[in-house]
């Protein structure tokens, strides 16, 4: 879990606080989403399957553990210690790679009614689902 720091004064004296923000802060998720998303500001099957090709640091089309492990920590991604899972999760077709095999699957769920995009909304709730704590 990401955190962020404010300064209030509280009763006259100078206070610290800490407030968590989920799945990784909301100025990464926005910079993710916003990046991969275009001008629609929806997801479509391939500009989702872009989003996690990122990951393929050799470029052969697959993104191993390895990889996935690495690249998250890299984007400094919620939870690097649980990326090992994340990584176990996604992988829909238990062949240890993520490929064009899992991505529609992942697409399809994550695409809550079903219409062929995702949503800002959609892909933050399910981001935090996955991800967060």
């Amino acid at each position: 879990m990401c955190c962020c720091f404010s300064n209030f004064l509280y009763n006259q004296q100078f206070v610290l606080s800490v407030v968590a923000q989920p799945g990784g802060g909301g100025a990464n998720l926005d910079r993710i989403f916003n990046q991969y998303a275009g001008t629609d500001n929806q997801l479509t099957n391939a500009e989702l399957n872009r989003f996690w090709l990122h990951f393929d640091d050799d470029g052969d089309g697959e993104v191993s553990k390895s990889e996935f492990d690495s690249s998250w920590r890299q984007e400094n991604f919620p939870n690097p210690q649980n990326a090992p899972l994340f990584f176990l999760e996604l992988d829909r077709v238990a062949d240890e790679v993520l490929n064009s095999q899992d991505f529609p699957h992942i697409f399809r769920l994550w695409d809550e009614n079903g219409d062929g995009f995702i949503t800002e909304r959609e892909f933050r709730f399910n981001w935090n689902a996955y991800f967060d704590d």
